[in-house]
């Protein structure tokens, strides 16, 4: 009998050679358009409901894609760091691993039946994050490193025509000196407004800065006050939501944003992988992968087990927990 860490590294091997294997698939009288886009919207995957405004906008973004015989683009925006509360940061873990095995599993269909593919884009405009979460630049660049790298060792994985990119917001700037020249600008006519028409910190607000802003305390009303004054800034970055909220990219979230497409992170899970840690929930014979937040880590219990997977060698891939 195979004992439980020989299961679980099976298991993870046989997840990870399983990614290249061709989807079955039927267009049966769909055209080729129409597939792609029952297959981008299946409820198997999807989280929330879709606006019409927003149906229509994948479909066009698809027609366009394949009129120009090219990979249909999709954004995904994130902060590129890793939750300071978290044993595991500031390197990537399994959240990261299992959120991009999910979406290979989605995409399958589509890229048996696309030569040209798809772009997953990763955007990260985490470039305020040193100010805003007090998260020191050091561990975010451990962290962008950490995620190219395991996006480089999923390639070897996943069918050729499945491609992953990492963009960042510094980059749309030319250096973080420009951003934070507008930045200042942006500030200062937020504090303006502030004086006189003061922002308002809602309790679920309150709760998300507390989580997230690194402190031996819980912040005064005045911090978070300052927190959202300086959120509120850099959303008026104006090189941001131009590169995502375009009408040639269908935008990704695991929350039922506006106007996007809502995809969990896992098939048990909604939450945002880089706040979260990565585990594995035992399921009869087997397992299935999961993402945890922080407040679910604290109500669980694990067990830990050694694991060798040869390519992965961030720290955080020589163990994994199953959730009890």
């Amino acid at each position: 009998m195979i004992n439980t860490a020989s299961q679980i590294q099976l298991y993870l091997s046989d997840q990870l050679q399983s990614l290249q294997k061709p989807a079955n698939i039927n267009l049966g009288s769909q055209d080729l358009s129409s597939f792609i886009y029952q297959a981008l919207t299946t409820t198997k995957y999807r989280r929330h409901s879709i606006s019409p405004e927003y149906q229509d906008h994948i479909k066009k973004v698809i027609a366009t894609s394949i009129s120009k015989n090219q990979p249909i683009p999709l954004v995904w925006v994130f902060g590129c760091y890793k939750l300071w509360r978290l044993p595991e940061s500031p390197y990537v873990d399994w959240a990261e691993l299992f959120f991009l095995i999910h979406k290979v599993s989605w995409l399958k269909p589509i890229l048996a039946a696309y030569k040209p593919g798809i772009w997953f884009d990763f955007f990260a405009d985490g470039i305020v994050v040193p100010l805003l979460n007090h998260i020191p630049e050091s561990d975010m660049t451990i962290y962008q490193d950490s995620f190219r790298n395991l996006l480089s060792t999923f390639k070897k994985y996943i069918p050729h025509n499945l491609i992953f990119t990492l963009h960042t917001l510094e980059e749309l700037y030319g250096s973080k000196k420009e951003f934070q020249k507008e930045f200042k600008i942006n500030y200062d006519a937020v504090i303006k407004q502030d004086k006189t028409d003061p922002y308002i910190v809602s309790d679920q607000q309150k709760s998300v800065i507390n989580m997230n802003v690194k402190s031996d305390k819980e912040l005064s009303e005045n911090e978070l006050h300052q927190s959202q004054l300086i959120f509120e800034a850099f959303v008026l970055s104006s090189k941001r939501r131009p590169y995502y909220r375009t009408p040639d990219k269908i935008f990704l979230d695991s929350f039922p944003i506006k106007n996007c497409l809502p995809i969990g992170a896992t098939r048990t899970s909604s939450v945002r992988f880089w706040i979260s840690k990565g585990v594995l929930e035992k399921r009869q014979n087997s397992f299935i992968e999961t993402v945890l937040s922080f407040k679910q880590i604290q109500k669980s219990q694990f067990s830990n087990y050694p694991i060798d997977l040869p390519d992965f060698n961030n720290p955080n891939y020589k163990s994994i927990s199953i959730l009890k």
